[in-house]
This record gives structure tokens, C-alpha cells and sequence, in this order.
């Protein structure tokens, strides 16, 4: 394994262009201050930068830039909505960095494990789910926004969430595993682990937000979707990163990055982190070439041989059509947000 002191700085930016045109939501100015209110109203924000409470002090929160996230993945989204989703992507920053900062950093295993585990009771399918009393900034988030959410979506929208959050949840105590054994994952390990932290099932969700439009229910079970699923969060998943591989080895202590796996797999027969990069970039490009032949030759011919209706394939188009924004405008917020550029993990 690759010793994780003194690594070099990885190219800030995807290196990858996606075939998809980036839209921005013209309700953007609207969401700037509701998105920072709401995160207030949590406590998620230290009053300065040596508060004891909160998850972020405001500067570090303004960085992440959450509202342009926002509007960039949701072009089409009506405003309600857009404020939702900007609501759940800062719970989801929320969890990442308090999970980091109270479990990562300091190994707690077992700390780790308890808090996951309590954290998936907070959301469930059942719109009358019963919870605990929230103790933090991170429960009290999800108690708070998830009813809302969650509100007027069809059941199995409400189903897919909660896996994609209940994914993302343990992912983080299983990236925690690693870090305690000081142990780099391998490549096949580490793909299937990514598509979990990363609540890469969310990415499908908030498409179906934007757009107020599913996949057709009688193709969601194939494997045509499935293949499809699983390249668009692989592409979502893995250009995050080399953006983020300075701040998650170096600040974090982090084992669980694609440019150190690929250092690692490599050995001292490759060129470093130059070399990772290249390999991922080729990756990212697979799959989007994948996912572009899912959209352009499996999914129509499925679509075919079932016999889908007018207003099925209506509904199939515009999820696509909503799926390719958020890929567009996810690279395009990684190769301009400061998140990754010194860090705003912690308080």
C-alpha cells in the first residue's frame, strides 16, 4: 500500500467534457439566502471560526456553493422544489463532513457504526415513520427536511431516496472500516463503495424533481435500466475524484479515493498521480459513452419490444433529458466551486 503522507497535488479539474449542455436555474438568486437560512435554522453554522457548534463556519459554508450545485443539476426544477433539493444536497455535505470530522479523522469504528446506524431511522418509504429525538445539526436536518421532501412523490421516488440515503449513510462507516485498517480498497471494491458515499441514487431523484417526470414503471426492474443506473452514478461519482484528492489524503487522512487506488494498483510501475489521472479520465469517458449508447440504442429498443405508450416514452425522454443536465452541471460545479481548494471541511 502507498503511504498517504506527502502526496502530490491532484489537477483541480475532471479533465473530462460532457456532451451535454449546462443550464443554470433562473430561480438561482432566489435559493442564495433560504439555502443559508436553513442551515442556520439546523445549526449547522458556527457563529466563528473557533465555535464549538455547527459544522461549517458561513464562510466555508458560502464556498461549498450549494445553490449554484442546485440550480445547475435542476435546471427545469420550479422553485419549491429547487429549494428542496438544495436543502438535501446541504444535509448531504452535512453528513459527510460531520461524519469526517467526529469519526473519520479521529478512527472511531465503533462511534462510527452507532451513528449510522441510528441515522438511517430518521428516513424510511412510510411518510408516517416514526423517529428519535435528533441530537445534532445533522439529525435535525433530516427531521426537519425529509417529510418535506418526501410530500407528493410517488412511492417508489420515496423508496429509491431513502436506499440512495441509506447507502450513503453506511458507506461512510464501511470508508471508515478502511481508514481504521489503513487500508487502501482495490479497484472492483472500490467502484461499488463509491456508488453507495457518494448517495449516487439521489442523482436519479432529484432528475425526476427538475423534470416532474420517472422512469417508466414497467422498465424499471431491467437490466437496460439498471446498466443505465449504474453508469450515470459512476459518471456523477467517479469525476469528484481528482477535484476532491487534495483535500480528502492530505487534510482528511483519507483512504478511499480513485487516484490513490489506482496508485495503489499500479505500484511503482506507473508515473503517479499523472498516471491515476489519465486512467480515471478514460474511465469516466467509458462510462459516459456507455450511458450514452443505454439512452441511444438499449433503452429505445426496450422500448420497442414492450410496446411503450406515447406518454411513457414522453415521460422516459424528459427523465433523460433531466439526467444529462445533472451530469453537465455537476462537472460543471466541480471544476468551479472552492470546496476542494484549502478545504471547508469542520467549524
Amino acid at each position: 500500500m502507498h503511504g498517504l503522507a506527502g502526496k502530490e497535488t491532484a489537477i483541480t479539474t475532471t479533465g473530462v467534457a460532457l456532451p451535454y449542455p449546462v443550464r443554470v436555474n433562473p430561480y438561482l438568486n432566489d435559493s442564495y439566502a433560504e439555502s443559508e437560512a436553513w442551515a442556520r435554522s439546523m445549526g449547522m453554522l458556527s457563529r466563528n471560526h473557533r465555535g464549538s457548534e455547527g459544522i461549517w463556519t458561513p464562510e466555508r459554508f458560502r464556498r461549498i456553493a450549494v445553490p449554484d450545485l442546485a440550480a445547475k443539476i435542476a435546471p427545469d426544477a420550479e422553485p419549491a422544489d429547487l429549494l428542496l433539493i438544495n436543502q438535501a444536497l446541504v444535509w448531504i455535505f452535512a453528513y459527510d463532513d460531520y461524519f469526517t470530522s467526529a469519526h473519520k479523522q479521529v478512527r472511531d469504528r465503533e462511534g462510527g457504526w452507532e451513528y449510522a446506524r441510528r441515522l438511517c431511522d430518521f428516513i424510511g418509504p412510510d411518510l408516517g415513520l416514526s423517529v428519535p429525538e435528533p441530537r445534532d445539526p445533522v439529525e435535525r436536518g433530516l427531521v426537519d427536511l425529509w417529510p418535506r421532501l418526501a410530500t407528493g412523490r410517488s412511492s417508489y421516488w420515496r423508496r429509491e431516496f431513502t436506499r440512495a440515503i441509506h447507502d450513503f449513510i453506511i458507506g461512510a462507516a464501511l470508508e471508515l472500516e478502511n481508514i481504521c485498517d489503513d487500508r487502501v480498497p482495490d479497484l472492483i471494491h472500490f467502484v461499488k463503495l463509491r456508488r453507495q458515499t457518494f448517495a449516487g441514487g439521489t442523482g436519479a431523484c432529484f432528475a425526476a424533481m427538475s423534470t416532474r417526470a420517472e422512469i417508466p414503471e414497467r422498465i424499471r426492474d431491467t437490466e437496460a435500466v439498471a446498466s443505465l443506473l449504474d453508469a450515470f452514478i459512476d459518471v456523477m461519482a467517479l469525476g469528484n475524484e481528482a477535484v476532491s484528492y487534495d483535500m480528502e489524503i492530505n487534510d482528511e487522512g483519507e483512504v478511499n479515493n480513485l487516484m490513490l487506488v489506482l496508485q495503489d494498483l499500479a505500484g511503482d510501475t506507473g508515473d503517479g498521480l499523472g498516471e491515476a489521472h489519465r486512467i480515471a479520465t478514460r474511465l469516466i469517458v467509458d462510462r459516459v459513452e456507455y450511458f450514452n449508447h443505454s439512452v441511444e440504442i438499449k433503452l429505445p429498443q426496450l422500448a420497442t419490444d414492450i410496446g411503450l405508450s406515447a406518454d411513457e416514452l414522453a415521460q422516459m425522454r424528459a427523465w433523460i433529458r433531466g439526467a444529462e443536465s445533472y451530469l453537465s452541471g455537476l462537472y460543471d460545479w466541480y471544476d468551479s466551486t472552492a470546496r476542494y481548494k484549502g478545504g471547508v471541511q469542520g467549524a
